[in-house]
């Protein structure tokens, strides 16, 4: 299917998923809707508008900013000197 590729394990066995949310982000977003609505109906909190508001930013935010690996040697010889 285009659009979606598997990870799989030794075995052969599909372990997870890349969705491209460009082709497929509207399928994705109500899949995950459903998804938490299913897998804690008794947590309120998880269902109210701000926390999805908090939840897209927070997506966003890890998007935009890409991880980035740190020289711990390097940070500590900073805090050294600070």
């Amino acid at each position: 299917m285009k659009g979606i590729e598997y990870i799989i394990d030794d075995q052969g066995e599909k372990t997870a998923v890349v969705i491209n949310l460009e082709q497929w982000g509207k399928e994705w977003e109500a899949f995950y809707n459903l998804l938490l609505k299913q897998s804690f109906p008794s947590e309120s909190w998880v269902h109210e508008d701000s926390f999805s508001e908090k939840l897209d930013k927070a997506l966003q935010w890890n998007h935009d900013h890409p991880s980035q690996l740190s020289n711990l040697d390097s940070l500590e010889a900073q805090l050294l000197n600070n």
